[in-house]
């Protein structure tokens, strides 16, 4: 019956006023349209059919149930869905989870839209032959369960409003992809991403002039540093570095670009050397007609390239009309020479694709190198610090760890005297932050760094601190704002994956794991194909992928046998004995929890010590894998005692009350009850 429901929604009447409007917000229940500030808010059809649900009687707390009853039509739907539903309906609306105006979580019992106090009321719906209802109304009341005391008024009116309900979440069904990312802030299922509703800008490579080796890298260097400074001009969005990187190499068409990033400009140009001389030469185009906006010189000695950026900066933002954000800089850099070798270990921090004694600690090494010369450079010093942190990650030597951050930090502080506006250090000082629980400064620490640098970790920093505390809600938000301008890198998309698979969305992770497809994520989509329950493709990936041949992995070959082992015990649980002797000899050599201890059906009986791992894993930073701690499929790590201890000795607890809790989560005599 549902199913011809969907091929062939009924026409129902419109009883109730066709719109709701407010502010710059219209919501246009017969459309199915949400507008703000004139322009359409890209929301799936349950979005809008909860959003008309909620705003049709502003003021009315709908129960979770009432909503997965009346929108759905069936209880086998997860919390998670419900709670990403929020997530968009909040961005669509431009709210603040925390700060809520119209969209407000009454934890343990719903939901509740509220209209704000200046609005005025809605405008009458056409003339008909019946008075004119709420919209509400016009949705149906929900279906409740039958332990809800209150009934509908009668079977008849619960069928018609029931099925006009659902004709309103069907509409639009051949439009919209099931489930799918809003297009607003991901690229659509075939990779591009939609024309930008603010101007978006992509860097292009700057092209070398002659054979000079130096001058490809400081070409390649100063094209990444000049997204850096462009990011900082309000207004606009940058595309960032990677995504620039492999559109680039696709095509430098600008059709192609607009629909692989969805730019409504480009930079693109030239770098020619001539002794300490550099020479830019640039052309900012409308992507769109083709047209150039302007074509300049930019001539400044290698010393001086800060400088060079900031007049390339200021152009760019007033041809655009738009304001620029961007500190003064800070002195003088070293000469050619000591350019060219400073960009190239920048280049070499960014490679994941090799291991770190090839990649991060040859940076490192250069580094110093280069601060020998020039002890005051504030640059290099952040860059030290970034250096010596990222080492601490991806190679966690456990006894190594306090004296690689604590030289971090010290770095971080030098650079920070030098230049306050580097975005390096504040990263640096805010993953300790977070690590001794210091949450607040954490946060803020984290935002800054976002803030004046478009470095990726930046970002993705910020968005991890969030999901550890909790707040996947807004996590999810901030990641698919990094996507934005990050749309063709596998990273951001890598973690989105990892972050719907803690609220319970295996379906929607496992499509991004397989649209953005990387080295790096072989573990994601291990525990993917686990949470779907595919155990055969689990016994696959750990098969043929972990170890396999240029994985970057530190400890890949040591895990490998624990996944082979756990695999095949999920297969046939009495093959648990094998499996677990095999974690518990990569736990011995390495000091590290493996997380397929979690899988194990006796696991729930271990939680006090599982829960206490998986916190000494966020302290170390180790992995994203400390998330497991808030997996839907693993509730009983939260229902376990221990987890209240982790909350309050953690300082998360006392975040919470002062900050407001999570979605999932409700305060609860001295602790906090989490779904």
């Amino acid at each position: 019956m549902r199913a011809a429901i969907a091929r062939s929604p009924p026409a129902m009447p419109q009883t109730g006023p066709p719109s709701l409007e407010f502010e710059d917000t219209v919501i246009d229940f017969a459309g199915h349209r949400l507008l703000r500030g004139g322009s359409e808010q890209a929301l799936e059809p349950k979005a809008f059919a909860v959003l008309a649900l909620l705003a049709g009687t502003p003021g009315r707390v709908f129960t979770r149930d009432e909503i997965l009853d009346a929108v759905w039509g069936h209880r086998h739907v997860t919390p998670g869905v419900l709670n990403r539903i929020m997530t968009l309906l909040r961005q669509a609306l431009g709210e603040d989870a925390h700060h809520p105006r119209l969209l407000h979580t009454l934890h343990g019992v719903g939901y509740r839209f509220d209209l704000p106090a200046a609005a005025a009321p809605p405008p009458p719906g056409p003339t008909t032959t019946h008075p004119a209802e709420p919209v509400p109304d016009a949705v149906g009341p929900p279906r409740r369960r039958a332990s809800d005391r209150a009934m509908p008024r009668t079977a008849a009116q619960a069928a018609f409003w029931l099925l006009l309900l659902v004709a309103l979440a069907l509409a639009g069904w051949r439009w919209w992809p099931r489930e799918a990312p809003t297009a607003a802030t991901a690229p659509t299922a075939a990779g591009s991403a939609e024309p930008a509703a603010v101007p978006t800008l992509v860097v292009m490579p700057l092209k070398a002039i002659g054979d000079d080796e130096s001058g490809r890298v400081i070409a390649d260097g100063l094209s990444e540093e000049l997204i850096g400074s462009l990011a900082q001009i309000q207004g606009l969005r940058v595309i960032a570095r990677t995504s620039t990187a492999l559109a680039a190499a696709e095509s430098s068409d600008p059709a192609r670009l607009i629909a692989r990033l969805g730019i409504s400009h480009l930079l693109e140009g030239s770098l020619q050397r001539s002794g300490q001389r550099l020479r830019v030469r640039l052309r900012l185009v409308d992507a769109h007609s083709g047209d150039a906006l302007w074509a300049r010189d930019f001539d400044r000695d290698a010393s001086e390239v800060l400088l060079l950026q900031q007049e390339i900066a200021e152009a760019v933002a007033a041809s655009l009309a738009l304001s620029l954000n961007l500190a003064a800089t800070k002195g003088k850099t070293g000469d050619v020479d000591w350019l060219q070798r400073y960009l190239a270990a920048r280049t070499l921090l960014e490679r994941r694709d090799l291991p770190p004694e090839q990649s991060i600690e040859v940076a490192e090494s250069e580094f110093r190198a280069l601060l020998r010369e020039r002890p005051d450079d504030a640059r290099a010093r952040a860059s030290l610090a970034l250096a010596l942190y990222l080492r601490s990650v991806r190679r966690p030597s456990l006894a190594s760890l306090p004296t690689l951050r604590e030289e971090a930090l010290h770095e971080a502080a030098i650079a920070l005297q030098l230049d306050p506006s580097l975005p390096e250090p504040y990263m640096v000082q805010g993953e300790a932050a977070c690590n001794a629980n210091e949450w607040e400064r954490c946060l803020a620490l984290q935002e800054k760094a976002d803030s004046v640098g478009s470095h990726q970790e930046f970002a993705d920093g910020y968005a991890f601190t969030l999901a550890e505390l909790g707040y996947l809600d807004r996590a999810e938000a901030k990641l698919r704002e990094i996507i934005a301008r990050d749309p063709i890198n596998a990273r951001p998309h890598f973690i989105l994956a990892r972050l719907l698979d803690t609220r319970g969305e295996h379906e929607l992770a496992h499509r991004e794991f397989e649209d953005h497809r990387s080295p790096n994520d072989v573990y994601g989509r291990w525990f993917n194909a686990v949470w779907r329950g595919d155990h055969a493709e689990a016994l696959r990936i750990a098969e043929d992928e972990i170890g396999a041949t240029g994985s970057p992995g530190a400890y890949d070959l040591l895990l490998k046998p624990g996944y082979v082992a756990g695999s095949r015990a999920l297969i046939d649980p009495a093959l648990w004995p094998q499996a677990l002797a095999a974690t518990a000899e990569f736990e011995r050599q390495t000091g590290l929890l493996d997380f397929i201890r979690l899988l194990a059906p006796d696991a729930p009986e271990h939680g006090a010590e599982l829960v206490r791992r998986l916190g000494e894993m966020r302290a170390l930073g180790y992995s994203s894998w400390s998330l497991l701690l808030w997996t839907e499929d693993l509730a009983w790590l939260r229902r376990d005692p221990a987890f209240q201890a982790y909350l309050r000795d953690n300082g998360i607890l006392d975040y919470w009350r002062k900050h407001g809790f999570p979605e999932q989560c409700r305060p609860h005599g001295d602790g906090a009850i989490c779904e």
